[in-house]
């Protein structure tokens, strides 16, 4: 770090390359893109260990749902956990697809591997780049152990009351917070799109990441949102027969038909039918669109600070 910070005050005194990288290379640029590269290393442990502990407590929130014991909701808790043969297979493949990116952001450099022509600030990006890569791939192999196991877990509630679904709420912000934890990721890699040469890395970020975001916030609610229908089917059913059993007798004598029974079914029929058939409301909506958004708020205050920092310094 020495070294590097050093070579980076020597340019700012001497002047020898734009500070604010607006061209193809440059030594700012390099150091730029290895913090980015410490800030995402530090983040996508957490992240990680964050994922696994919120499937676990979402799982003691719904104790009173799933009508089971302490011991039994600590069994079900500890059925979250991560294989060693998935952790292998998505490592490797975060360390092949690690070892292809130098090759897509521009410049390339003849022998983007070889030691001998890496700078110090270019041999931050070399050893921590398959580092972030292969953390990277164990993140969303954790969201999806967690929302696939959670979706399962579903399929034991006790019972849905349609007109409260508030108990499930657990589900859903289990939703919430595997779509933000993966929309962090983005949000820092965003800081290097004020540096040249990462569009084409970032639209694959960006794009695979969308598509992560939608997985992990409807895989946890998915079973849920199956034992809903599957409660709004009975409930209809049950409503329906009522409604078909009174509908003589209110053709008929009135006299037969107790006072307001049927208004009574029909209106029940109404909210059934008006229970949404996904645990979301529009604070969940709002929240997701932030979230989206978060990334392009990043990149907007990398642009600025630099904007800023610029001034002051140049």
């Amino acid at each position: 770090i020495g070294t590097v910070m050093g070579r980076w005050s020597g340019l700012l005194i001497g002047g020898e390359f734009d500070p604010l990288a607006k061209v193809s290379e440059g030594i700012l640029r390099d150091v730029r893109i290895a913090i980015v590269h410490c800030l995402i290393i530090g983040y996508l442990p957490a992240a990680l260990l964050h994922s696994l502990r919120c499937g676990r407590r979402t799982v003691y929130a719904l104790q009173s749902s799933l009508a089971c014991t302490v011991e039994e909701c600590a069994s079900l808790a500890a059925s979250i956990r991560l294989s060693k043969s998935g952790l292998l297979v998505t490592g490797l493949v975060g360390l092949l697809l690690a070892l292809a990116t130098p090759y897509l952001v521009p410049p390339v450099p003849p022998t983007p591997w070889n030691p001998a022509t890496w700078s110090p600030e270019v041999a931050w990006h070399r050893i921590l780049g398959p580092l972030t890569m292969i953390w990277g791939w164990w993140l969303a192999y954790t969201i999806v152990t967690v929302s696939v196991r959670m979706s399962r877990i579903a399929k034991t509630l006790a019972k849905v009351d349609l007109l409260d679904l508030s108990p499930l709420a657990p589900f859903t912000q289990l939703g919430l917070t595997n779509a933000l934890l993966l929309i962090g990721t983005p949000s820092i890699w965003s800081l290097m799109m004020i540096e040249t040469g990462f569009g084409l890395m970032m639209f694959i970020i960006g794009g695979t990441t969308l598509i992560g975001t939608a997985f992990a916030m409807l895989t946890p609610v998915y079973g849920v949102h199956k034992r809903i229908c599957q409660s709004k089917e009975e409930a209809l059913g049950w409503v329906n027969g009522q409604i078909a059993e009174q509908r003589g007798s209110f053709q008929g004598s009135q006299s037969d038909l107790p006072s307001g029974r049927m208004a009574d079914l029909v209106a029940y029929r109404g909210m059934v039918q008006d229970v949404p058939e996904w645990p979301f409301t529009l604070s969940t909506y709002t929240r997701v669109a932030l979230y989206v958004l978060l990334p392009v708020a990043a990149w907007g205050v990398g642009v600025v600070a630099e904007e800023v920092l610029g001034r002051i310094l140049f």
